[in-house]
């Protein structure tokens, strides 16, 4: 996929946190000790299933407590919510992550999130020998990532060799009757979280919660929605233990950190997030990792109590040029060029509230444009919220560079060039940039000469001499009518300079715009087949010089010039048939 604004912004943001390099590396595990504290990497999946990625994303490092959710997660599945709150609060304690301490009302310990609680929580999961809950751990964890995810034996061994306090954290629990087998419960624990994730999976799964519970890239049900909305819950109380609070504040977003330098972050039906830096602050959690989510939500309004409108159709309707066209209707010649021109001219019609979520979809859906313009109409979306706007505004720059011109029109339009208050306009704008630089240049004092009407096509010359003696030239100034709504139809025009509007009354007492006409067009031929009045009014919009066919002429020229009504009748048709296989394709276009 070529890179997209969102590629651009996280590179900016990775660039400016690895300048940070406070903080240190958990020592109390000696194996994490080998890491190299300028790994960082940053991911963010998208909950339908899109990546982005800089930095050291593909490096693995072990899970540690970011399994912690998961696992609860899992105890959730096989037990249901009330046996397993039983055992497991689920109240914020505001103290360490490996505190021994429990609630003194109920006995339990207060959250799966702190040692305590995560490791009764592991002692929940199901299993008939003392192996099997870690191994129905390791591969639900493995589902959610997407992929089979390996053990650092390593860090097993050091964790289990260092682990005294959560040995004592445990044999706190069974003194309360919270555990039983104090020993295969440690053991699967201190596995649990040896478990190997790299930035990549912990974006995956963070938006598999974000999904529901669905893997967005596998399609996996891996977990139950009601099971998602209790992780998800103790995840934005108690996930970042004492610093709960602040995190809650400044991010906004569930999470879950790790010792080893891992975090990973949830915004519901929207984004995963996984960073990694080893080095720790005072609190255990990763100095880079906290910096980046708090980037990562200001420059992309993520905070999970910004209200916004999920919407998932964002893109109403999508087409190209060369079959939905503005309403300036040009000679035969130019419309074969946009017929063929057009195709590199798309427009995608949005609706909805568009803020990050939804700006992305539009994003990734014209990263891949080939040379040439994109319209997006804004017309029909309720809000554009200001990192929407960002992102377009970065859109437009990021496709200028591969020759691409991207065009916004609507009432919520950014300011400046390249934006329009309608569709129709930016159609017409387009279409023609579209012609100019495929060599079709139209100057304003060029007249279209009578042979290059479609109406009068392949008359022979004796033909045409005649129908040249009878038109009149008639000049008009801007704003001046051809003719009105009502008159009588009684000649057939031929637009040689300038361009005209068809305009209609509408019930209100205003006017609308229907068609443009360019030079080369006719207007009026329709009166041809009944001789009825003027359904519309036509409108000078500059100075036009048209010329003019009366009726009463034409019949006499039908009378004394052979073959004329055939050719006459058969352009009218083929104009017609044309006229309705273009309306036969726009109208395909705009119902899909």
């Amino acid at each position: 996929m070529p890179s997209t604004p969102i590629d651009d912004a996280l590179r900016v943001i990775h660039q400016a946190v690895s300048a940070l390099r406070d903080g240190a590396q958990a020592d109390y595990i000696p194996e994490l000790l080998t890491a190299d504290p300028e790994w960082f990497g940053i991911a963010v999946a998208t909950a339908d299933g899109a990546m982005y990625e800089v930095g050291d994303s593909g490096q693995e490092f072990t899970i540690q407590s970011i399994s912690k959710p998961f696992a609860y997660g899992l105890a959730m599945e096989d037990l249901g919510r009330a046996a397993v709150m039983a055992r497991v609060g689920v109240e914020p304690t505001g103290d360490a992550f490996n505190s021994i301490e429990i609630d003194e009302a109920t006995r339990r310990p207060f959250n799966p999130m702190v040692n305590a609680g995560a490791i009764v929580t592991t002692g929940l999961v199901a299993g008939r020998d003392h192996m099997e809950p870690f191994d129905r751990i390791h591969a639900f964890l493995s589902a959610t990532a997407g992929r089979m995810l390996g053990v650092d034996e390593a860090v097993y061994r050091s964790e289990s060799d260092t682990g005294d306090r959560n040995r004592a954290i445990a044999y706190f629990m069974r003194n309360f009757g919270m555990l039983d087998d104090v020993d295969a419960v440690l053991d699967a624990y201190f596995r649990q979280c040896s478990v190997l994730v790299t930035c990549r999976d912990l974006a995956v799964m963070a938006a598999t919660l974000a999904a529901g519970g669905t893997n967005p890239f596998t399609g996996e049900q891996v977990l139950s929605e009601p099971s998602v909305e209790a992780v998800l819950s103790v995840m934005s109380t108690c996930g970042m233990y004492d610093f709960a609070g602040e995190w809650t504040y400044t991010v906004g977003l569930p999470a879950k950190s790790g010792v080893a330098g891992g975090i990973v972050a949830v915004l519901p039906g929207e984004v995963g997030i996984g960073v990694f830096s080893p080095r720790l602050d005072a609190r255990g959690n990763s100095v880079r990792g906290i910096a980046t989510c708090q980037e990562l939500s200001k420059v992309f309004g993520l905070h999970q109590f910004r209200p916004v409108n999920v919407q998932a159709g964002v893109i109403k309707r999508s087409f190209r040029g060369d079959a939905v066209r503005s309403v300036r209707v040009r000679s035969a010649a130019v419309s074969a060029v946009l017929d063929r021109e057009g195709r590199r001219l798309r427009v995608l019609q949005l609706q909805g509230d568009l803020h990050f979520g939804s700006a992305e979809r539009v994003v990734r859906a014209v990263s891949d444009e080939g040379p040439g313009y994109v319209i997006l109409d804004l017309a029909a979306a309720r809000l554009v919220d200001p990192v929407a706007h960002t992102l377009f505004a970065r859109l437009r720059e990021h496709l200028e560079g591969r020759g691409v011109t991207l065009v916004l029109c609507g009432p919520a339009t950014l300011s400046g060039s390249g934006s329009f208050p309608d569709l129709d306009s930016a159609l017409e704008w387009c279409e023609d940039r579209l012609l100019e630089e495929a060599g079709v240049v139209v100057l304003p004092d060029d007249a279209v000469p009578l042979a290059d009407q479609a109406l009068l096509e392949d008359l022979d010359r004796s033909a045409l001499a005649a129908v040249e003696e009878a038109v009149t030239t008639r000049r008009f100034d801007a704003g001046e009518a051809v003719f009105d709504e009502g008159d009588p139809g009684d000649a057939v025009h031929f637009l040689v300079r300038g361009s005209v509007s068809v305009v209609i009354g509408l019930a209100d007492g205003t006017t609308r715009r229907v068609a443009t006409f360019a030079p080369g067009v006719v207007f009026g031929e329709l009166a041809l087949l009944d001789r009825g009045p003027r359904s519309a009014s036509v409108i000078a919009d500059e100075a036009a010089v048209v010329r003019t066919l009366p009726f009463d002429r034409l019949d006499e020229l039908f009378a004394t010039v052979p073959g004329l009504r055939e050719a006459i009748a058969t352009n009218l048709a083929r104009m017609l048939a044309d006229r309705l296989r273009r309306s036969t394709h726009q109208i395909r276009a705009l119902s899909r």
